[in-house]
């Protein structure tokens, strides 16, 4: 889904999927267990992380916008 900090659509189109994978996280929590509740909350908070902290190494990395060195 590309960068989340690059403009302000792809920060809305995170925003929406957060907010989706939540509504599966509580709708999995309550039908099934708060163990799967946990496990799923736990998986798609590091999905998320990983995409941050990749996009804020590539803004750290390519200062002049290029990305190329």
């Amino acid at each position: 889904m590309g960068n989340p900090l690059k403009s302000e659509g792809s920060a809305f189109r995170w925003l929406v999927l957060v907010i989706a994978g939540a509504v599966v996280v509580i709708l999995a929590t309550e039908l099934i267990s708060s163990t799967v509740g946990a496990i799923l909350g736990f998986l798609m908070i590091a999905a998320v992380s990983v995409v941050i902290v990749k996009g804020l190494i590539h803004m750290l990395g390519s200062p002049d916008g290029d990305g190329d060195s």
